[in-house]
């Protein structure tokens, strides 16, 4: 592209932002508090690992 073509799509790029940035920061708002973006970007809990008691011998013999 020649560079005039590249100044003039920064300066349309740079206009348009200044003109919808307030809603496009609404939006990302209203998304980010989203009970559906909570739940699909939340932290998952801790899986605790459970004790196990002895393993019978028969199970143990049967998989070495």
């Amino acid at each position: 592209m020649e560079p005039i073509t590249l100044c003039g799509l920064v300066i349309v790029a740079f206009g348009l932002w200044v003109e919808f940035e307030p809603k496009v920061r609404v939006v990302g708002r209203v998304i980010c508090k989203s009970r559906i973006y909570k739940e699909v970007f939340s932290q998952s809990p801790v899986h605790v690992p459970t004790q196990v008691g002895k393993m019978p011998i028969c199970f143990a013999k049967a998989h070495s």
